[in-house]
């Protein structure tokens, strides 16, 4: 690309790729608003580099989708900044826990003496310790690649005794075993 003609080639390359561009983004989901911010970016890249640049187009498709990727990079860190905020609120409460969360402490262990201890243990080490899969693996004697499974299964196991009362357990699993 040369400096001369820069200026014009830059106005039809926006108006010949306009409508590409707008579906580049919407596939990475940019809000609409902060659209024209990131073609914005990309034009000035192009226009930093625009004499070495042979197929300016390309390059500026590439360069748009690099932008949308920072800008999903962006939303993420702000979603997590966000619920580590409010979590960290709802902790930080100064008079202690509360009833309800005392009620709910004492009903999820009631929960996990339902379950088998290896899937107490796994649970335990991982969820109230807070190790990582790696650390429970080796502590549980299990492989690190298969801990993910089971600890979907312990929690699928704990999920599904809150959702039935004691009674029908029982009565589930009599009427399984008949169907078998």
């Amino acid at each position: 690309m040369r400096d001369g003609s820069s200026e014009m080639l830059f106005a039809t390359l926006l108006e010949g790729t306009r409508s590409r561009l707008a579906v580049l983004c919407a596939s990475f989901r940019v809000a609409p608003q902060d659209f024209e911010d990131l073609v914005q970016e990309s034009f000035l890249a192009l226009w930093r580099k625009r004499r070495e640049i042979e197929n300016p187009e390309a390059w500026l498709i590439r360069a748009l989708r690099l932008e949308c990727l920072r800008y999903q990079r962006r939303g993420r860190r702000q979603r997590h900044v966000a619920v580590e905020e409010a979590t960290l609120e709802l902790l930080a409460d100064a008079g202690g826990p509360s009833e309800e969360a005392l009620g709910l402490h004492h009903d999820l262990r009631v929960l996990l003496l339902r379950l088998p201890a290896r899937h107490r243990a796994l649970i335990h080490l991982r969820f109230e310790l807070g190790l990582t899969s790696e650390e429970t693996a080796k502590h549980l004697g299990y492989q690190p690649a298969s801990l993910k499974k089971t600890t979907t299964r312990c929690l699928r196991a704990l999920r599904s005794h809150l959702i039935r009362p004691p009674a029908l357990q029982g009565s589930h699993s009599k009427n399984r075993k008949h169907e078998s």
